[in-house]
């Protein structure tokens, strides 16, 4: 291993304790009630060493909630490769968003209080790293939608981009909204399951009839 690869695997741990530092306090305390000089206490360092690697707590709270959103897409990967058309697949992103912010409850606080209070976003490289994470999800809910059009599972006159931004956007909101009435996880899966039910026969090819029935039952 040379120096520079030993330089940069160095400054690569410190930055992985510093936002894991800055989690732990942003899970505890809330991303507004904590601060940097909290966050370098927590490691005893010097102020000026988070400044090293961080312009800004925005920036660590970038960092942090990518890292969210990293699992949260590991998990819809993982959650499409068990299905088959493209609907079972947009269908299986759903059920895989319920199931993380039911079991990531630290991460969807985070989120809702400190993204949906200002427009999410940064020309540094934490807030550039969250942007494609993000971008990311959406394209893999536009392949998938694109898939279920092409196999005949979802509507072909569906836009797949604009549904893709529509679904997100309709459960992020329901999502906020509950978040701020600080409704019970009971609740919350009940609401987001018959949001994605709703997705799901607003967007779902209708079988064949007729002629087009018996014709597709004598092929088989």
């Amino acid at each position: 291993m040379g120096t520079a690869e030993r330089r940069q695997r160095e400054r690569e741990r410190k930055e992985r304790e510093i936002i894991d530092a800055a989690r732990e306090l942003f899970f505890q305390k809330g991303y507004d009630s904590t601060s940097v000089d909290e966050i370098a206490a927590r490691l005893e360092i010097a102020k000026g060493s988070v400044y090293m690697y961080f312009s800004n707590k925005e920036e660590l709270f970038y960092a942090v909630a990518n890292d969210g959103m990293r699992i949260a897409l590991e998990m819809y990967e993982e959650a499409v490769k068990e299905a088959r058309t493209g609907l079972d697949k947009l269908m299986a992103i759903g059920r895989a968003y319920i199931r993380f912010w039911s079991s990531h409850t630290d991460y969807r606080r985070l989120l809702h209080e400190s993204v949906f209070k200002s427009p999410l976003g940064s020309s540094g490289p934490r807030g550039k790293e969250m942007a494609a994470t993000g971008e990311a999800v959406n394209e893999l809910m536009v392949a998938v939608i694109r898939q279920g059009v092409h196999d005949g599972s979802i509507r072909r006159d569906v836009d797949p981009v604009r549904l893709a931004f529509v679904a997100s956007s309709m459960v992020d909101g329901m999502l906020q909204r509950m978040e701020k009435r600080q409704a019970g996880e009971e609740v919350r899966e009940q609401m987001l399951s018959y949001a994605f039910e709703l997705v799901r026969e607003a967007v779902a090819a209708a079988p064949p009839t007729g002629m087009a029935a018996v014709q597709g039952t004598e092929g088989q």
